[in-house]
Formats: C-alpha cells, structure tokens, sequence
C-alpha cells in the first residue's frame, strides 16, 4: 500500500515534433503539391482553360491559397482519416475555384442569362461601356430606366423614332403633362394618336447618361414607354443576338 509520501510517476507526455518533421509542415506541403499536380492534370484535360489564364493572376491564386491553408503548419497531431478528408475538401475547392477562374466567360453569360429571366429588363454591364439587356417572353427587349430620378419600365423599339412616355411615367418623371400641348399625330400600332413634345432633364439606362433630353409624352394608347432612335442614335452601336441586346456607348 502506498504512503501519502511516495512519488507518483511522470505521467507520460507525447512526443514532441521538432523542426522540418512536424506534422502540419508535411500538410501544408502536401496541399501545395496537391494543388501543383492538380493545375497540371487542369492544364492536359482542358488545354484551353488554363491558357487564358495570365501567369500573375494563376500565381496570385497559388500563393493565397497558400496562405489559407498556412493554418496547417499549426497541426500537431494528425488522424489520417480526418486529414485525408480535410485534403480532399481543400483539393475540391482550389479545383472549383481554378475551374471557376479558366471558365469565367461561360460563367458570367450563365449568369446574365439567369439574372435576365430572374429581373426581365435589368441591364447588366458585360464590359467597359457596354449593357446587355436579356429577351424577355415575348421576344422584346425591355429595360429599366430613370427619367429624371423616375424608374420607368421602356420598351426597346427601333420602329419607334422617338423616346415615348406614357402618361403616368411622365407624370413620375415630374412633367405636368395638363401644360402639354397634344396636337402632335403618331402613328401606332392602334392607329393614329396624339402627343406632345417634352424635355427631360436626365435620361439614364444603367451607365448611360444623356441631358436635356427630347421625349415625347403620348397621353393615351399606349401601355409601356418607348426608348426609340432618338435615344439609341446616341449610342456608339446596338446589336442583337442569343436572345440578348447590346448597347455600347
């Protein structure tokens, strides 16, 4: 039996790493290898991919993943199961965010297109003075604007010589419309209407921007407002294709 005396032994403490054998330094090591060797199998599956890629971006990529998995260098015991699945899920998502990167063009039209169906006439800057403006369900093309701090909902009609507001969006845009004189005739689909002349002190449509604008303001006949010629002559070109309308200025 022991006394109250006795020594009890040194309870037995793990051992320790030291320098290069650390565990968390051959994780981090690994995962940079791992993510070499991906690039590698990236670069032969979809030679086309990486090759848009600039070497400062692909290097930028490499070294801030390595600073987000420096957390490794920390680990001081290591369960296989759990590292190789940590591995694992490192290794997906440098691969999805690589893939993300080489594919970014099909991402972002992907992503146009979804915003187009989500927000019909939303326009979405795809480059440097340059909106895209998605098809909506009938095959028109709309877009949301402002009109002298208004939102107005316009239609895009070529046929139409003339920014045309309705009524109540001219009335949104701040005109008293009961000043206006309605003796101007317009041909519409519904036949002839008459409207009036009008000036407007900004015309926006995503990044365009044009001042003391001319619109005209038809009063009845017509349910949505017109962007015309008036309003796309402005413009440096317009285009259609896929279902989709570009504007660049």
């Amino acid at each position: 039996m022991s006394g109250p005396w006795e020594q009890l032994p040194d309870p037995v403490k793990p051992p320790r790493w030291r320098g290069a054998a650390r565990p968390g330094l051959w994780l981090w090591l690994a995962a940079l290898a791992g993510l070499v060797v991906m690039l590698f199998v990236l670069d032969r599956l979809f030679p086309n991919s990486l090759a848009r890629a600039d070497t400062a971006s692909l290097v930028q990529g490499v070294g801030w993943f390595a600073l987000v998995s420096s957390g490794l260098l920390f680990v001081r015991q290591v369960n296989l199961r759990h590292a190789a699945r940590t591995a694992l899920i490192w290794t997906g998502v440098a691969g999805l965010l690589v893939l993300g990167y080489a594919y970014r063009d099909l991402l972002t039209d992907a992503a146009l297109r979804l915003r187009g169906q989500l927000v019909p006439g939303y326009p979405v800057a795809s480059g440097a003075r340059e909106l895209t403006v998605s098809e909506d369900n009938s095959g028109g093309y709309q877009v949301l604007g402002q009109v002298n701090g208004a939102k107005i909902r316009f239609l895009i009609d070529t046929g139409a010589s003339d920014v045309v507001l309705t009524a109540a969006d001219a009335r949104a845009a701040g005109i008293d419309i009961e000043t206006l004189d309605f003796s101007r005739p317009f041909a519409t689909a519904n036949g002839i209407a008459h409207g009036a002349t009008a000036t407007v002190h900004e015309l926006r449509v995503g990044g365009i921007v044009l001042n003391n604008m001319r619109v005209s303001v038809q009063r009845e006949g017509l349910s949505t407002s017109l962007l015309g010629m008036s309003f796309l002559r402005q413009l440096k070109s317009f285009g259609f294709g896929d279902h989709r309308m570009v504007l660049r200025w």
